[in-house]
């Protein structure tokens, strides 16, 4: 099955070897924790072989934790959160 990157799923062998272009494509998911486990383990793998790719993938981890820090959240009003919900629930 080709997904709307173009990469085939595959299901991934532990003596599997990825190349940077695979690693590129799961950079986001490897920084958020979304890989399967094999997936993540054949990322690992690459990264710990490839410095273009490792120091990528740490700056992409400094980025993420960066923009963690700085953004402000706020919580809803409750009258919100309620009109949200009874919205949602209406027949349309």
């Amino acid at each position: 099955m080709t997904d709307i990157t173009g990469f085939n799923h595959i299901t991934y062998e532990l003596t599997r070897t990825m190349n940077c272009t695979e690693a590129q494509a799961l950079m986001s998911a490897a920084v958020d924790g979304e890989l399967t486990l094999k997936e993540q383990q054949i990322f690992e793998k690459h990264i710990l072989e490839c410095e273009p790719c490792r120091l990528e993938f740490n700056e992409a981890k400094k980025t993420k934790s960066i923009i963690r820090e700085k953004i402000v959240r706020f919580k809803a009003p409750q009258s919100l959160v309620n009109t949200i919900l009874k919205l949602s629930s209406s027949p349309q």
